[in-house]
């Protein structure tokens, strides 16, 4: 048997398994009765089943002792429940995801191998590891993005994980806030599933990843992945009254239950050919989750002139005119009744036949008439340059013309009755590329008025790189930021936001590009890449520089502060120890960092071996001060003065009177 699906099985340590689905009863447990036998003491031995029928698979809980979660649900045991694909399943502490395989229902599946994007980030505390599967996801599938948290730390640390970017419905967390032991490393797995609804809009999504420790949440890495998510389709109608007298209106209802716009053209049939078909909207286009009411008459050809009425059955069919091209038929009965009962036959015989020789000669008459030329006054496109994927318009205007046919390269799109009503169409161009002729053609009987255009689709522009590498930089410190860029489609890009650092916008006329930015960094700078097509069309992308502080802490015991780097400088503060600061330089000689944000705005310097710094910056690379204050002036004492003792006068001796 081919396969139908396969069940993806996720364990708590990161181990990851497929297995393919292909026999028409599966039973899942820890036995090795089991057609998938996991060894793993949280389930049952028989825990739950799997069962095919037709085109859908259903799963039923085999009474496991801890039950079986399906999207969060507990289901009743033994009793079935559908899968559609993309549904996530819990038993015991095992995730699993069923997806569905309906591309190729005859072809045996192998196992996918995922080309994975990944992603390696630090901080001093922790490091992130991110696994993103590069694969788009359909609404109702599910991928998943591995994310792993290394504690580099010497504490238990629980950390919080936040995912931004998409509907918040969209996204399932299985450990949001995980507690990680010092030293060790722990797996966190991120499920995307866009709900298959119509208003999930298909397109490229910007996921933003955060992780930080609920201790220190300044201390955050951030980092972005690309989701993918493809269109869906899906599409319902109903016929208000499936009988119809002559006269009555048909009341249509059709109903765009996809997430992209939905061209349809409405046409009526009926195998006798007996019946004629007006449809006043045979042409619409449905937005997403758009409902509309496509009203119409049915009346015969040739209704009979005696008889019993009659139920003649019909079809209403849609055609949906994208890549897609199903056609959906829904019947309807129409009661013709003759114009005079059957009984008047015997009384009215003759009359009928003059009349019918009357008919007759008029229908001659008509017929002898030739059927005027059909003229398509205005034939026209929204424009002859369309974007693959951008909605192609077509509008005309005719006159005296029965039917109409439009196809692309020879491929119709729509075909039936001609309306005043109607002089537009919409198709969806995401099927196409390159030169495509639109031909219109206008019939009348066996005449026929052509119109054609020729239109060129090309494919729009993106751009599929626009990265800074490292993508945090140190604040002070003198390293070479490399900012790489790539816009296939472009024939000239620019990348603005240099200016606050005195550099020029980077130009080339080239689609990719790279450049080494050397300049000192103090603030956080967003970049935004412009880029331009050969045909005028501009996209643009912005991303920001992160800015992180160089830090260091005192090597062993506190550290003195002083006023300039020398010891003879006045002492302007104390970094206890154990505590982080920032440095923002060092001196001339690289003996000397100075600390900033001390209390009063200043600044202090200290002895470079009195400090262990972040191993996620080279202190030699810190930027170096020149301008720094001169050490104080050395006083020298003064000798103290010498006493000079004064001379003794001579005594003179005095004679007695």
């Amino acid at each position: 048997m081919a396969a139908y699906g396969r069940l993806d099985v996720y364990w708590q340590d990161g181990l990851f398994r497929t297995f393919p689905l292909s026999e028409p009863s599966i039973s899942v447990g820890r036995s090795s009765g089991n057609t998938i036998m996991l060894d793993n003491s949280t389930i049952s031995r028989y825990h739950f089943s799997l069962t095919v029928s037709g085109e859908l698979a259903y799963i039923s809980d085999l009474e496991s002792a801890n039950g079986t979660y399906v999207d969060g649900v507990k289901l009743v045991s033994n009793t079935r429940h559908p899968l559609g694909g993309g549904e996530e399943i819990q038993i015991g502490n095992l995730r699993m995801i069923y997806h569905h395989i309906d591309e190729s229902p005859t072809q045996l599946m192998t196992p996918v191998e995922e080309t994975t994007q990944r992603v390696e980030l630090s901080l001093p505390e922790f490091n992130i590891d991110v696994h993103s599967p590069d694969q788009s996801v359909a609404p109702g599938a599910q991928i998943s993005v591995e994310l792993s948290i290394a504690n580099t730390s010497d504490e238990d640390q629980r950390y919080t994980v936040e995912i931004s970017g998409t509907p918040k419905e969209w996204v399932r967390i299985d450990r949001p806030t995980p507690l990680v032991d010092a030293g060790d490393t722990t797996f966190v797995l991120v499920n995307f599933k866009p709900l298959r609804r119509s208003d999930s809009k298909p397109g490229d999504y910007l996921v933003t990843i955060r992780v930080y420790p609920q201790e220190k949440p300044s201390a955050v890495i951030e980092t972005t992945i690309l989701v993918q998510v493809k269109p869906f389709g899906g599409f319902g109608m109903a016929l208000e009254s499936n009988k119809l007298k002559s006269g009555e209106r048909f009341q249509l209802h059709v109903h765009n239950q996809g997430s992209a716009n939905l061209p349809l053209s409405i046409n009526g049939r009926d195998l006798t050919d007996s019946l004629r078909f007006n449809i006043l909207t045979p042409f619409v286009t449905l937005a997403p989750g758009q409902q509309a009411t496509i009203q119409g008459t049915v009346q015969p050809k040739r209704a009979p002139m005696f008889g019993s009425p009659r139920e003649v059955p019909f079809d209403l069919t849609v055609r949906a005119n994208n890549h897609a091209g199903y056609v959906i038929a829904t019947r309807g009965y129409f009661l013709e009744k003759p114009i005079l009962p059957g009984w008047i036959f015997l009384f009215v015989i003759g009359g009928l036949a003059l009349f019918a020789l009357v008919v007759v000669i008029a229908l001659a008459v008509l017929l002898s008439r030739p059927a005027p030329e059909p003229n398509i006054t205005v034939f026209g496109v929204n424009s002859t340059l369309i974007a693959r994927g951008d909605p192609l318009e077509i509008s005309w205007q005719a006159t005296d013309v029965a039917d109409i046919r439009v196809s692309l390269n020879g491929t119709p799109v729509a075909a039936g009755t001609a309306s005043p009503q109607i002089s537009n169409l919409v198709v969806d161009t995401s099927g196409l590329s390159g030169e495509v002729e639109v031909l219109f053609e206008g019939q009348n009987g066996e005449k026929t008025d052509i119109r054609s255009e020729t239109i060129h689709i090309y494919q729009p522009m993106t751009i599929e790189q626009f990265t800074v590498a490292p993508d945090q930089v140190m604040r002070y410190v003198v390293q070479s930021t490399t900012i790489n860029w790539n816009a296939p489609e472009a024939v000239f890009t620019q990348i603005t936001g240099l200016e606050k650092i005195n550099a020029t916008p980077i130009e080339t006329t080239g689609a990719s590009g790279s450049y080494q930015l050397t300049e000192i960094l103090t603030e956080p700078i967003t970049l935004t890449l412009h880029a331009q097509d050969a045909l005028g069309n501009t996209i643009e992308q912005t991303l920001t520089i992160n800015i992180m502080n160089p830090e260091c802490r005192p090597a062993t015991a506190a550290v003195s502060l002083h006023f300039g780097p020398d010891v003879a400088h006045q002492v302007v503060g104390t970094v206890p120890a154990d505590t982080t600061v920032v440095v923002d330089a060092q001196d001339a000689s690289g003996q000397w960092l100075r600390v900033s944000g001390l209390s009063g705005g200043l600044n202090g310097w200290g002895k470079r071996t009195d400090f262990t710094c972040n191993d996620n910056f080279n202190v030699e690379d810190l930027r170096k001060e020149l301008n720094v204050p001169p050490p104080p002036p050395t006083i020298t004492p003064l000798p103290a003065p010498t006493s000079t003792p004064s001379p003794t006068p001579p005594i003179t001796p005095t004679t007695a009177g």
